[in-house]
């Protein structure tokens, strides 16, 4: 059994078109009918029904779909695996996790394991944290690393940290060293406030900040760089993480103003993994062990 047959197959039985399977493959429509035909001799049974223009799967076509599809999949993971150990790499890992994670020391974390553990090879998929489960469940991830816990009760999960929210406003808003008395109701109707880069704590902590003060404006932004940058432009201000803004603190970009006129609640950041997959034991302690605060 030829393995263009079963690509030819796939391909096929997912458009259920001749035509438009030759086109994703790049093959004249009677490569593929050859294909077809071949693997329906080599099995003995139809995998299609033609009707017209379109074709159809069998009975027999619906149940071989399945073990093709395996069988791709074993196939390209040994060509990988084998790729991999011609170039001195014996394992693969991708850990896919939020972009709020890049603004952290994480990426230093994996640059570290990278040059202790030159036989493992790391691809980083920078995702929402919404999606970054499914990755994991559908296999093109190993390790996810997100905002959101994950849902699946026998995967490998922990809490990787928690991190406070400060209010992050522009460095001109006011001078800090002055000890000047801060305005906060003055801040929400002068500033824009930038909302939803967190997918779960916005609602609550903006209806509560509603109820103690005026919003003047609000821009719901899903990406907390965005919201770094705008604010580093002096065009708003918001909530952000402490443990995404310490190299602005650091550098004086912008101001961290104390608040306490509610109590802000912590962003957890969670790390997991199926119980399947082996994960280095020394990724996972780095990952633990480093201060992202």
């Amino acid at each position: 059994m030829d393995y263009k047959w079963l690509q030819s197959f796939v391909v096929a039985a997912k458009s259920s078109n001749f035509r438009v399977a030759a086109e994703e493959l790049h093959l004249s429509q009677p490569s593929i009918t050859v294909h077809i035909h071949q693997l329906e001799q080599f099995l003995n049974v139809k995998l299609f029904k033609r009707e017209k223009n379109r074709v159809q799967l069998t009975e027999a076509g619906h149940l071989f779909l399945m073990e093709a599809q395996q069988i791709i999949h074993q196939w390209d993971k040994s060509i990988e695996r084998f790729q991999l150990a011609t170039k001195g790499i014996e394992e693969k890992l991708v850990i896919a996790m939020t972009p709020l994670m890049v603004e952290t020391i994480l990426p230093h974390v994996i640059y570290q394991f990278i040059n202790e553990h030159p036989s493992i090879e790391i691809s980083i998929l920078v995702e929402d944290s919404a999606k970054i489960e499914d990755l994991i469940n559908r296999d093109k991830a190993h390790i996810g690393i997100s905002l959101l816990p994950t849902r699946y009760r026998h995967w490998h999960q922990e809490l990787l940290v928690e991190s406070t929210l400060e209010l992050v406003i522009p460095l001109d808003a006011f001078d800090d060293e002055t000890g000047a008395y801060i305005d906060y109701e003055e801040l929400f109707q002068t500033y824009t406030l930038f909302t939803h880069h967190h997918p779960t704590i916005w609602e609550d902590l903006l209806h509560k900040l509603q109820e103690k003060f005026v919003v003047r404006k609000q821009v719901s932004i899903s990406q907390s760089y965005v919201v770094k940058r705008l604010i580093k432009d002096g065009l708003g201000m918001s909530f952000l993480p402490r443990m995404i803004v310490r190299r602005e603190r650091m550098e004086g970009r912008f101001n961290i103003v104390p608040f306490d006129e509610i109590a802000l609640p912590s962003v957890p950041v969670y790390l997991f993994y199926k119980d399947s997959v082996k994960v280095p034991e020394e990724l996972v302690c780095l990952f633990q062990t480093r201060d992202y605060l």
